[in-house]
């Protein structure tokens, strides 16, 4: 099973990357050799490390460069948390942005320092046509830098990509000269952080320097760790040098793709309708194909015995096909069942009708469509073996609702784990800490049922006194984390197992439920597991 997951993996990476540079279409000489270069420095050795030995080093450098791929947003996330690390440090920080071009320092610092709006901003900087890349991602460092009151750097000016690095590195080196107690941290495209590119001319202009590079995702390292079998989230080149590897290289593709297909050359684009629409993205002509794509080959990857013609009977629907899913969602036959759905619409879920093979996506991603395409796959069993989903979610039976709806979220999260093998969802101590800290009474009563059902405490009371949507949000919590158990048992071959006799057909019922429940995590200290962030 492992080399059928290890082929499926590489088909989607060289679809999507082959695609993605399609559509970038001719690139210069120059870029081409950045690439070239990137791809030898990736294919250096490397050891396992951890998040504390790259902190340790973070908080010890004076520099700290952190690789962006410019529509991908999940890679901000490791940008704050590095921050936020060298905020802990007690040391001055300043922020080094090549999104935006140093002549517009000025407005950064009004910006900054809350003398101008965000609108305001992105008109003076331009940013409609100087840089264009999703503002949603970028915003939140603005967002940290405003509150904690940390001064931002324009790093970007005209010209090649070479004269770009050595315009930045002299801002760069100008503030480490000036003060030898700062620490930068410089967010900038993937391909000038390689060692010889911006770091380098850096050091050239800086005595004894202290630099960290953080790459993030590089392709090289992941199917290297594939072929090794390992699961590092963090690797070292050297003493100075780390890659992340928070998500498959294909997603950062996707997210490439979507840009060029729905953004880059939108002659209607407006900064103003942007910030208002949230950055919601919209299927593209092949986002069907790609569902009906994903569910055949996770199908023939995990060896299920589904047709294909059985998958093909499916429609997908986007928030541009709302009042579709409204006028659906009104036929259903009672009022809690409509508001029901309402609700997991207004909050942004995708979900599938009751008894009908009718998906709603939020929005498009390739996660999404894995998790809906798991569901999808889940009711086509369903179908064969004549379980009746719609008499469960219009039944009374509290424990069968919420046995479905775990059991669709086990599917859900598991499938798409296979797809994107570093999705990751809480754990138990992830329940515990925000139980702590929760001050809305209702989520904290969310958290410790989700507790005691894991540990088997008052399960068919506390499931009689919840509402459709209560026990919903239960089952997301309880399903997402068997699933990561089932991913975990059956890639890693820790225990053997026939998915489809022993999981997917299943009965819905209560005793189904704890058999499963045993089965993934009985025999483990599941209450000290909790989610790793790198």
């Amino acid at each position: 099973m492992k080399t059928e997951i290890k082929k499926l993996r590489k088909r989607i990476y060289k679809n999507l990357k082959n695609k993605a540079q399609a559509l970038e279409g001719k690139k210069s000489r120059e870029l081409l050799t950045y690439e070239k270069d990137q791809i030898i420095f990736s294919k250096r050795d490397f050891d396992s490390s951890s998040i504390d030995e790259l902190i340790q080093q973070v908080i010890s450098s004076q520099v700290i460069y952190l690789g962006d791929f410019h529509t991908f947003d999940q890679n901000m996330r490791n940008v704050l948390r590095i921050l936020k690390v060298l905020q802990q440090s007690k040391q001055k920080c300043i922020i080094a942005l090549e999104m935006v071009d140093a002549k517009y320092q000025f407005y950064v610092d009004s910006f900054v320092e809350h003398h101008i709006t965000e609108l305001e901003f992105l008109e003076s900087i331009k940013y409609h046509d100087s840089w264009r890349f999703p503002w949603i991602h970028y915003n939140v460092i603005f967002e940290i830098a405003k509150k904690e009151n940390i001064k931002v750097l324009a790093l970007n000016t005209s010209g090649t990509l070479t004269e770009r690095d050595e315009f930045a590195a002299d801002i760069i080196s100008n503030v480490l000269n000036r003060d030898e107690d700062v620490q930068v941290l410089v967010v900038y495209g993937e391909l000038h952080i390689s060692p010889d590119k911006l770091p380098q001319k850096v050091k050239d202009l800086t005595e004894n320097v202290n630099q960290t590079i953080v790459h993030q995702n590089l392709d090289e390292v992941y199917w290297k760790l594939i072929e090794l079998e390992q699961s590092d989230k963090i690797i070292r080149f050297n003493q100075e040098e780390f890659c992340i590897n928070s998500a498959p290289p294909w997603i950062k593709y996707e997210s490439m793709i979507y840009w060029y297909e729905n953004m880059s050359d939108d002659p209607e684009f407006d900064i103003h309708e942007y910030i208002i629409e949230n950055g919601k993205k919209i299927f593209g002509d092949d986002a069907y194909d790609n569902f009906l794509l994903l569910s055949e080959e996770m199908i023939d990857a995990l060896k299920l015995k589904i047709s294909r013609s059985d998958l093909e009977d499916f429609n997908l629907f986007d928030h541009t096909n709302l009042e579709y899913i409204q006028e659906e969602v009104d036929k259903l036959p009672l009022k809690k069942h409509k508001d029901f759905y309402q609700q997991l619409i207004s909050k942004g879920f995708s979900f599938n009708l009751p008894g009908r093979s009718i998906f709603y996506c939020s929005s498009y991603s390739m996660n999404r469509l894995a998790y809906l395409a798991g569901i999808h796959i889940y009711h086509v069993y369903l179908d064969q073996v004549e379980i009746d989903t719609a008499q469960i979610i219009y039944g009374k039976d509290n424990f069968k609702l919420f046995t479905l709806f775990t059991y669709e979220a086990m599917y859900a999260y598991f499938f798409s784990k296979v797809i994107n093998p570093h999705r990751k969802c809480n754990m138990y101590q992830d329940f515990k800490d925000q139980l702590a800290c929760e001050a809305d009474e209702s989520l904290r009563l969310e958290l410790k049922h989700t507790l005691d059902i894991l540990d088997q405490k008052n399960d068919q009371e506390i499931l009689n006194s919840l509402k459709t949507f209560e026990v919903y949000r239960l089952a997301l919590n309880i399903g997402h984390l068997f699933g990561e158990y089932l991913y975990t048992a059956i890639y890693n071959l820790s225990f053997k197992i026939k998915i489809e006799k022993e999981f997917i057909k299943n009965p819905i019922d209560e005793n189904s439920f704890h058999e499963i429940r045993n089965t993934l995590i009985g025999s483990r200290d599941y209450q000290q597991d909790r989610k790793r962030y790198f």
